[in-house]
This record gives C-alpha cells, structure tokens and sequence, in this order.
C-alpha cells in the first residue's frame, strides 16, 4: 500500500464533522504513518435550509457536489450519513467502507420531557421525514406532523421556543453531538421503523482508485455492512424514489440477519411491512425477493 496521505469530503454542519472526524481519528489510529485531513465541502441542501428536500430531489442534495469534488480528484473520499446516500451510486464511484453504526432508532424530543402517548390530541410534532410523518400518524391520528428543516440544534431550538410540541430526530445525531439528556422517548423499530442505513456512517471512494480502496478496507467493518448493504438491496430494487416512505432495518444475531421493511404507499395510504429471519449470506437475495413482493403489491394497488 504507498497511500501515505488521505483528504475525507464532508458537509460542514457540527454533526458531519463530527463523523469526519470519527472516520480521520480511525485512520490514523489504524494505518501508522498515514495522514489523514477534512475538507468542508458546501452542499445545495447546506445553501438553501428553508425549503423541502423535495425541492432539490430529496436527500440526494446534501451529498452532490461532494460526489463531484470526489470524481473529480479534489477530495479522496467522502464522509456521508449512509442513508442521505442513494442506493445507486453515480458510475464512478464505490461505497469503499461502513466503519460504525451508532443506534439507529428515532427520538421524541418534546417541550416539556412528556413522551409520545402522553401529548395532548392536536399537538404539533415536527418532522421533515414522510417515513416518520406516516408512521408516526398511525400510530396517533389525532396529532398534527409539519415540516421543519435545520439542523439538529436550529430543530431543537424551534421546538424550545414553541414553534413545535415536539420533534422526531435520528437517535445517532444526537447521541455524536452530545444531546441524548434531551431525549424524551425512543422508538423501538416495531413502532416506528428507521430510514434505511440510519446511525451508519459511509465513506465514498472512486472505484478506480485502489490505493484508497485498500486503506478503506482496513476500516470497514463487516458486520454492519452486511446490514446496510441488505437495507441498501431492498430500496434499490423496491425502486419507490427517493420520496416514498420506506423503513428497512437489518440487525444480526449470531449467523443470522433479522430484516425488516416498511413502505407506506398510493393516495389511500397503503401500508407494507414484513420482517425476515435468514442466514447472513441469504440476507440480499431474501431483501431482493422482499422487494419484489411489495412492488408487485404496491402496482397492483395503484394500476
């Protein structure tokens, strides 16, 4: 291996640093002599923080321009949050690590440290998620979900200062940005199911670039990536766009893999979710069959 020096791409809020840092702080601890720095890269999501995500193509803007900083040789690899990373990477370019997961539950962080079943009928929860938003409606209809944008302290900050009773955040951004005293109730997946790959943090590289393939590789840890790459299989055949609400959530125990799929669907409110107990090496196949299965529904459905 001659790469001695590694510059990681990543957005510029306090939680992407965070993980940029995490991914610097591995290399350097696992590859003696290597040097590793950041590189702030602005996004489109970054520039304009009013508007949906819908408005730019969904969680696709906050990882564009860094994708064309990387294929473009400025940067060595991209530090992202793995599910703002689309199933289907532009041609060029590899998922070359999944080194951590931390939890990858949602969280309710309310006003006034109630939980979820404890607010009052009509309280608002905000949520720039449909994931959360239908899920979270299932459960109680008499609540009302607004959009909100920010990041993780302008959310908190609005639901402090009442623009909101609640909101519902990652249980991983709050855990690396030190918030978890916040936290008023987690949600277990059979309640609210999570974003696939949430928690896990993904590094980037040119698939033609070996040298940094290699030193990825060392930092890459097999267990989580046979999870996300599970969740990531079910979405990319599923092939609901990137505004559907999909929940997919691969956890091992022991050899095994227990695989779990949400989608909600179609102008009546459709809703799927199955769960799968297979071997390790039978998890993408199972997840592709799955996804088959719900598509088929899901037309059938809306002709």
């Amino acid at each position: 291996m001659s790469k001695k020096e590694m510059v990681l791409g990543t957005r510029g809020s306090r939680l992407a640093l965070c993980q940029a840092e995490e991914v610097r702080t591995m290399l350097v601890d696992k590859i003696p002599g290597i040097e590793a720095r950041i590189q702030i890269i602005k996004t489109e999501g970054d520039l304009d923080r009013s508007s949906p995500l819908t408005a730019f193509g969904g969680r696709g803007a906050f990882v564009k321009s860094i994708e064309s900083s990387l294929l473009a040789g400025r940067i060595d690899a991209a530090v992202h949050s793995l599910k703002d990373l689309p199933s289907r990477l532009p041609e060029g370019l590899v998922l070359g690590a999944v080194p951590v997961r931390e939890d990858p539950r949602d969280v309710l962080v309310t006003g006034n440290g109630c939980d979820f079943f404890s607010l009052q009928p009509g309280s608002t929860v905000g949520t720039g998620s449909e994931r959360r938003r239908s899920q979270i409606l299932d459960l109680r209809p008499d609540i009302c979900c607004k959009g909100i944008r920010g990041n993780v302290e302008t959310r908190l900050r609005k639901c402090d200062e009442g623009a909101f009773d609640a909101v519902i955040l990652a249980a991983a951004g709050m855990s690396r940005l030190g918030l978890l005293s916040r936290v008023s109730q987690y949600f277990e997946p059979d309640m609210v199911l999570p974003a696939p790959c949430q928690g896990a943090i993904g590094v980037e590289c040119r698939e033609d670039d070996s040298d940094t393939r290699e030193v990825l590789e060392q930092i890459n840890d097999p267990g989580i990536r046979a999870c996300v790459d599970t969740e990531r299989t079910f979405i990319a055949l599923l092939g609901m766009g990137c505004h559907t609400p999909v929940g997919a959530f691969a956890k091992t125990r022991g050899e095994d893999i227990i695989f779990r799929a949400y989608v909600h669907y179609g102008d009546h409110g459709g809703t799927l979710r199955s769960t799968i107990h297979t071997v390790k090496k039978n998890a993408r196949n199972e997840a592709c069959e799955l996804a088959r299965e719900f598509r088929k529904k899901i037309d059938r459905d809306n002709p």
